[in-house]
């Protein structure tokens, strides 16, 4: 059989449709980042809190939260961001199933039914995302507050880093809270006709819809946070 032949043969079609799943949501992210939708930030706001403190070389929990819950903390969801997680273990997926084909197809001269390929995809899968997740979390922190909330930041002044910020127009910017901790924000302008270039100052006035409003700050306020930054 072809290389071609090998990728879309029957016995391989989860493997596939993951792959292709993957290349799209991978698409869709960074469409949106470079129009400043943020799809990634909206999907975390609609994902349950965890308790994702504590070390990341901790054990299987001890079913305290219920099955899902710890089955989603073993997996280190909400330490990294959940779409770059579901990106990870759908690779890993995808990789697991041809990997497992190839050893299967040159060793025995057949491919395994799919019905019994993709559960052994998933039992490799699950656990290389939960070690591949652990090394992403000390690289890609989530844009998320953990001790501080979102509504503690308002009233904040931040600098934006990724622009032009207008009131159609989501940006990102960095903010520090009460604890010198910085903070990665979606914002937009809080009215028409404002609009914000990367390395601008501008406070917080409010949160909606997974996003900060932001005016420009008065330039008393901005040396006060400074000062208190430093």
């Amino acid at each position: 059989m072809s290389s071609v032949g090998f990728f879309f043969a029957d016995q391989n079609s989860p493997f596939l449709v993951t792959a292709v799943i993957t290349l799209v949501i991978a698409g869709i992210e960074i469409l949106s980042v470079l129009l400043g939708l943020g799809l990634s930030d909206l999907i975390d706001d609609v994902m349950p809190d965890l308790d994702i403190e504590g070390d990341l070389d901790a054990e299987m929990p001890d079913g305290g939260g219920g099955i899902l819950a710890d089955a989603m903390s073993w997996l280190n969801v909400g330490r990294v961001p959940f779409l770059v997680l579901l990106i990870a273990f759908l690779t890993l997926f995808t990789v697991s199933g041809y990997g497992l084909q190839l050893l299967v197809g040159g060793a025995l001269g057949f491919y395994l039914p799919a019905l019994l390929a993709a559960p052994a995809a998933l039992a490799a899968a699950l656990p290389a995302t939960r070690w591949t997740s652990r090394g992403l979390a000390r690289i890609v922190p989530r844009e998320e507050t953990y001790a501080t909330g979102n509504d503690d930041l308002v009233g904040r002044v931040a600098t934006v880093t990724l622009g032009p910020v207008t009131r159609r127009a989501a940006g990102k910017a960095k903010v520090a809270d009460r604890h010198g901790n910085l903070h990665f924000v979606r914002v937009r302008a809080a009215s028409r006709g404002e609009r914000f270039q990367t390395d601008a100052e501008v406070l917080l006035v409010g949160y909606k819809r997974s996003l900060f409003e932001v005016i420009a700050p008065p330039g008393s306020l901005s040396s006060n946070q400074n000062q208190d930054g430093e």
